[in-house]
């Protein structure tokens, strides 16, 4: 990624895989910002944890809503020609 684009640049364009690689682009690029202990740092390490936590709780409910719809699947069900 060029240091002239920004991490949000075209960020609804992005498929999955790609959103996922700018996720851990910019996770990569706070961490390494978020070194000291000056209050700007500590901000910004509260903001990639809340971050972090808000990722995982999607993920974790998207689990669950795609479980759930499996249980709707008749897994000896053929599908139409």
């Amino acid at each position: 990624m060029s240091d002239r684009l920004r991490f949000v640049d075209e960020l609804a364009a992005l498929d999955a895989r790609e959103t996922r690689a700018r996720y851990a682009a910019v996770l990569t690029a706070a961490k390494a910002r978020a070194g000291s202990s000056r209050w700007a740092d500590e901000r910004l390490q509260i903001r990639v944890a809340t971050a972090e936590a808000v990722v995982l709780s999607a993920v974790r409910r998207a689990i669950a809503e795609v479980e759930a719809a499996l249980a709707w699947v008749d897994p000896n069900e053929k599908g139409t020609p």
